[in-house]
């Protein structure tokens, strides 16, 4: 049978091997590079760690009116957001002026409404098309510092949907896009 010749040729062998000597090729192994590679390891580490499971969320925002007796509200949003609004969203709803905390809802229905509907929600007309949005006030919502107008008047962010940092990465790489 016959030998198989070796995979590296004798002389890188026998270079390797020997100690090194004086006018060799210098070896570079200040002691930082090792500490430098556990910390850029850490980074990577977290980095992955934190895109897991950190989440983003996109959103729609738009003037709203709020019904205090009712615990309803109204919001005019882009009618760009028109079929990602579905019913039970959270709204947050942030009132005009210093009334604190902002207030919570959800969702009860989405319309696509043209400048007259929009002007009987009670709105000023749209410069574009538009959504009005119905919705409810959450039961433990604090309407008790809200300015004593009958609608008062605030800013609502309806949240679309809320993904994970890695998801939307991956997304993007694998060609998903706004999936």
């Amino acid at each position: 049978m016959t030998e198989r010749p070796s995979l590296f040729r004798e002389e890188a062998i026998e270079f390797h091997v020997r100690p090194p000597q004086p006018g060799g090729i210098p070896r570079i192994d200040p002691p930082w590079t090792r500490w430098l590679y556990w910390i850029v390891l850490a980074l990577v580490v977290a980095g992955a760690a934190v895109a897991a499971t950190v989440r983003t969320s996109e959103t729609t925002s738009g003037p709203a009116l709020i019904s205090v007796p009712e615990r309803t509200f109204v919001v005019l949003v882009p009618d760009a957001a028109a079929r990602d609004l579905h019913g039970g969203q959270l709204v947050r709803l942030q009132v005009d002026g210093p009334a604190g905390r902002p207030l919570a809802g959800r969702v009860r229905s989405a319309e696509v409404a043209d400048q007259t509907a929009v002007r009987e929600a009670g709105f000023a007309e749209s410069s574009q098309p538009a959504v009005l949005v119905t919705g409810v006030l959450e039961p433990y919502a604090d309407v008790t510092s809200l300015p004593s107008s009958p609608r008062p008047e605030a800013r609502a962010v309806v949240v679309l949907r809320s993904r994970r940092i890695l998801d939307l990465f991956l997304g993007q790489l694998g060609g998903g896009g706004d999936s």
